[in-house]
């Protein structure tokens, strides 16, 4: 995106975070959710202008600029700057066995041949990776069609970053519920490595899914066949062939 819109425009780059929320006592909130591991938040809450990816180059023709693709990218302002959407957002760990299982499968990924340039698209192995998991906000209306903390008017991150919304106990429910949810999944599986993961569970209902939507075809084909059938010999046809 180029340009701002839904009352971007104040927004600056690298926005600091407002001074009068307590990020440290509520991410000790999730944690008692959620849990940690080595020391680590699982799911982390962070300020989205703090967020960033790495910036894919051009190898030897571009200098490497790191991480500083802002994960959040909003806008670009006309000097170039890109400016992240100023909100509390929630990042979700990744385990290495996941990204990285060896350092030959995580190279393989990372460049790719387009338009004549060889582009480094993800950089080093980074010791740990958070991937984005919710924006935090709301939406009044006038910001966009949408109304509550949840837009459907279009691809998220491409559209409408609502009002800023202060982390509540709603969030923290929000989380409360995706917690439960994937301890109760058991295609998750956070240490598993990617190279041999199988979702067995989501195999099957996709499976099941794919059976239902065939039998159900079939049941309606037979209605019809009867209903056309039981047509007929109710009200039969004199058909009159062209001589």
């Amino acid at each position: 995106m180029i340009n701002p819109h839904d009352g971007a425009e104040g927004w600056l780059p690298n926005e600091p975070p407002p001074s009068n929320f307590d990020q440290t006592a509520y991410q000790k909130r999730i944690n008692d959710i959620v849990g940690t591991r080595d020391g680590r938040p699982i799911i982390r809450l962070a300020w989205a202008p703090e967020e960033f990816r790495w910036w894919p180059i051009r190898v030897g023709e571009e200098e490497v600029r790191g991480y500083t693709f802002p994960i959040f990218h909003a806008f670009t302002t006309a000097d170039g700057e890109l400016v992240a959407a100023p909100r509390w957002v929630l990042m979700e760990r990744v385990e290495s066995a996941h990204y990285a299982p060896t350092p030959q499968f995580w190279e393989a990924k990372r460049y790719k041949i387009d338009d004549g340039s060889l582009w480094d698209l993800s950089g080093p192995i980074p010791a740990e990776k958070y991937i984005e998991l919710r924006c935090h906000s709301y939406h009044d209306g006038l910001c966009c069609t949408c109304i509550g903390t949840t837009c459907k008017c279009g691809i998220e991150y491409a559209h409408c970053w609502g009002r800023y919304a202060e982390p509540d106990n709603q969030l923290l429910e929000w989380v409360r519920k995706v917690n439960y949810e994937v301890n109760h999944d058991a295609d998750v599986k956070p240490d598993g490595d990617v190279r041999y993961f199988e979702a067995k569970d989501s195999q099957r209902s996709l499976a099941s899914l794919i059976i239902d939507s065939q039998q159900r075809r079939a049941e309606d084909r037979r209605i019809y066949n009867d209903y056309m059938l039981g047509h007929w010999e109710r009200k039969p046809h004199s058909v009159i062939l062209p001589s």
